[in-house]
């Protein structure tokens, strides 16, 4: 299903494409309602269908390949044809009641059918991870009642993908186009041809169609990308409670902080503090950028959030231009601004005043040229002087932010698993819809690591509230827990996770990392070495008893590792290894998930009494 959701997406973006190159070819206003879509065989393609059909094949190459084709029916072939080859409407509308599908209207669909597949080829190469083309090839007019179900032409009778969406040109309502792909071919079902075929023709079997817009009269061009239907795994698991065993030490620690009965008062105060002030930022970017363009730019907020990498990707399907802005001062590290590709196309061409008509032509075929990419660097440096400015004078720890570099992202082939291209860890997402005079560019995005904004604690805030008491015995009790070796061997997911895997080692110290696992299974523990980019909820399992976080250095990259682990849901207890500790990073670690220290270079009696402190030593 997941498969699906992500492939309707790429789709979805076709038709926003398709109905802008559509629409500039023929020189009039072309618009698609929102799409549906279905998994059917050839019998169901034409059983509901009347009339004669154009039906141009489509061949499809790279590391996809197969046999496709686009259905219309020949009335709206005509109809965009004659259009195509500016036909007076009169003469227009004779043609398309006689059904005069003559040579040279074939050849003018023909060149429409070149720019549909053209624009889902250019989609796929932006959002699908492997390299698909679509090549529109013959065509044929065929008479779905003649015939066409029982043979092998024009298409095979094999399982199928269908996108329908219906088309209106220059205010007239047409028909609906079918782009049909094989779904064997882009691994959208996992049953086999026959068990299809018999489900099909059993009555009221077909699959219902699903809608993937936000509701039936809504158009194309006003759709923002869709997100999932479900909550995420990572936000799931983000929500659940995180009551990790942690040392006596850091229990004393924990319990010195403020707290309050409702579980969430002043983390609640302080997401309120740092929403205050991420929505003057976007209020003074926008009167800043104003000033720099001469033209009224607005940020109109929208609700921030906790998000993982995967949700954040798996929302947006367009490109975007991500600027990295280095966080300086009494928090370090790196947030990360995005925005559409075309709204900073538009942004940086005006700022070096293209002229309208070259403007909306660079900002239709995405063309971010050099110098309108240096021109929006500009705005991105206005807009990174901007956040400096308000949180030196309004927040209490003194925050820079400095603009490094600029790269486009195609979201959909970034892997939201690992740390390839940005961090994977939870972020506090800003975001809010930016217009230019009056003119809709889409959204700016800004994602911020949870500790820079002292918001680490939502992760836990999000949990049902405990008073003071209820969380130590909660504590005491998860200790008691995580010293119960597991009672049934087929707890363990061995196939995830090796053979009797029960301690987790996450490390970018290869070297450290080996030398704690080779100590534990002296000790007849069987621990398993993983790196920091290697995934969490992948080796989730009941028979994991203790986790190592080894880091080469103490700083924020292995922090964010740690708040990967607590936001699995594992109520294990966490070891936080690495050299030169001071009492900072130890509170750090603590708020991120740890229940101990381990110095680095560790001997092995540190690490027996790590194991001894966290565990009842399993026997050998």
């Amino acid at each position: 299903m997941k498969a699906r959701e992500r492939f309707d997406k790429i789709l979805f973006a076709c038709c926003h494409r398709i109905q802008e190159e559509v629409g500039a070819l023929l020189g009039k206003p072309f618009k698609l309602d929102p799409p549906r879509f279905r998994q059917i065989d050839k019998e169901e393609l034409f059983a509901d269908q009347s009339g004669q059909r154009v039906l141009a094949h489509v061949r499809i190459e790279g590391d996809v390949q197969g046999e496709g084709c686009l259905l219309a029916d020949i009335r709206d072939a005509i109809h965009v044809g004659g259009t195509l080859i500016m036909l007076p409407e009169s003469e227009l509308a004779s043609v398309v009641q006689n059904e005069d599908y003559s040579e040279e209207l074939a050849d003018s669909f023909g060149e429409i059918a070149n720019i549909v597949c053209g624009a889902v080829t250019v989609t796929f190469e932006e959002q699908y991870p492997k390299n698909v083309r679509f090549i529109r090839v013959e065509q044929e007019v065929v008479a779905p009642r003649k015939g066409v179900v029982e043979s092998v032409h024009p298409i095979a009778d094999i399982a199928w993908y269908v996108m329908t969406v219906p088309m209106h040109l220059d205010g007239h309502d047409l028909g609906e186009l079918d782009l049909v792909m094989p779904a064997h071919a882009f691994g959208l079902i996992a049953e086999d041809h026959q068990e299809i075929r018999n489900e099909s023709n059993s009555p009221r079997t077909k699959e219902p169609e699903r809608l993937v817009a936000n509701s039936a009269a809504e158009q194309v061009e006003s759709v923002q990308p869709i997100t999932r239907g479900e909550k995420s795994r990572e936000d799931d698991k983000a929500t659940e409670v995180l009551a990790r065993p942690v040392s006596e030490s850091a229990i004393n620690e924990s319990n010195r902080r403020p707290r309050s009965s409702d579980g969430g008062k002043d983390t609640g105060k302080q997401q309120e503090l740092v929403d205050t002030l991420l929505k003057s930022c976007q209020e003074k970017t926008g009167e800043e950028v104003t000033g720099l363009l001469g033209g009224s730019l607005e940020i109109l907020p929208e609700e921030n959030e906790i998000i993982s990498k995967a949700d954040f990707l798996d929302r947006t399907g367009t490109k975007l231009v991500m600027s990295r802005m280095d966080i300086r001062g009494e928090h370090q590290g790196e947030a990360f601004l995005f925005i559409e590709l075309k709204a900073a196309i538009h942004l940086g061409g005006t700022l070096i005043m293209l002229p309208e008509s070259e403007l909306e032509e660079t900002v239709r075929q995405e063309t971010l040229g050099d110098d309108a990419r240096d021109a929006y660097g500009e705005i991105t440096n206005i807009i990174a002087g901007v956040y400096t400015a308000v949180f030196e004078q309004r927040y209490r720890s003194r925050l820079a932010f400095a603009k490094t570099c600029m790269e486009l992202v195609a979201p959909a082939k970034v892997d939201p698993d690992s740390d390839d291209v940005f961090p994977d860890h939870a972020y506090y997402l800003s975001c809010g819809k930016v217009r230019y005079n009056q003119k809709e560019l889409g959204r700016v995005q800004f994602l911020f690591p949870l500790a820079a904004l002292d918001l680490q604690d939502l992760l836990v805030a999000k949990s049902e509230p405990m008073v003071e008491g209820e969380q130590v015995a909660t504590v005491t009790e998860t200790v008691n827990r995580s010293k119960q070796v597991p009672e049934r061997e087929s707890d363990c997911k061995r196939d995830d996770i090796g053979e009797r895997t029960d301690i987790l080692i996450y490390t970018d110290d290869e070297s450290e990392g080996e030398k704690i696992a080779s100590i534990l299974r002296h000790m007849g523990y069987a621990p398993r070495n993983l790196h920091f980019k290697d995934s969490v909820s992948a080796v989730v399992a009941p028979c994991i008893r203790l986790i190592f976080l080894v880091m080469r250095e103490v700083n924020e990259q292995g922090f964010g590792v740690a708040i990967k682990i607590s936001s699995a849901g594992l109520a294990v207890p966490l070891v936080a290894a690495g050299p030169a500790w001071t009492r900072t990073m130890v509170l750090k670690a603590v708020k991120y998930g740890a229940s101990d220290i381990l110095i680095t270079p560790s001997t092995a009696d540190d690490v027996r009494e790590k194991i001894e402190l966290n565990l009842v030593k399993q026997a050998a």
